[in-house]
């Protein structure tokens, strides 16, 4: 994962190219890319604020076993 710091710092780099930019269209553009690293660095600090309310992945040593595909009826029978 990345630090939120990097993420932020990317932010305000691209801030400051908004406000030098040749065009419009340059700014807007920089614009967005600082509101989607600004969105990157919140999820960040989210997740690792809220890391025990997030799911992990089980360490298979890199190791992947296909799932079985269920055939026909896979609901499971009820007694009544």
């Amino acid at each position: 994962m990345f630090a939120p710091g990097s993420y932020r710092a990317k932010a305000t780099e691209y801030g400051e190219l908004a406000k030098t930019a040749n065009s419009p269209g340059d700014a807007c553009e920089f614009q967005r890319r600082k509101r989607s690293f600004v969105v990157l660095a919140d999820n960040e600090q989210w997740l690792a604020g809220h890391q025990d309310q997030t799911v992990h992945a089980a360490d298979t040593g890199g190791v992947h076993e296909p799932l079985p595909i269920l055939t026909g009826d896979a609901t499971p029978a009820v007694d009544q």
